[in-house]
């Protein structure tokens, strides 16, 4: 049997967006640090945008989100290169979905 209200899933998730401090990419080998763009709260989805604008260019890999105690909460380890010419969104996307135990 399922507990959680719609309210409960919608205060999970803002916990999660509130503990975010900021991203942190790899650019060239190098460790570098973005504010986060954009988090979105959908019902039980959260997504959020990391947007790396048009002063970042060349090899971008492993896009993380730190937390307010400095831990990496989340990690993509994708790597691409990326032109001086575009922005860049990468999105981070959580379903929260409650599961029973027996």
């Amino acid at each position: 049997m399922k507990t959680l209200t719609a309210t409960g899933i919608t205060k999970q998730l803002t916990r999660l967006k509130d503990s975010l401090s900021h991203a942190t990419y790899l650019l060239n080998g190098q460790q570098r640090q973005t504010d986060i763009f954009k988090t979105e709260i959908n019902q039980d989805f959260i997504r959020i945008f990391v947007y790396l604008d048009d002063t970042v260019s060349g090899t971008v890999s492993n896009i993380s989100l730190v937390d307010r105690d400095g831990d990496v909460v989340a990690l993509a380890t994708r790597e691409f290169i990326k032109p001086q010419s575009k922005g860049l969104y990468s999105v981070f996307a959580y379903k929260f979905v409650e599961v029973e135990v027996s």
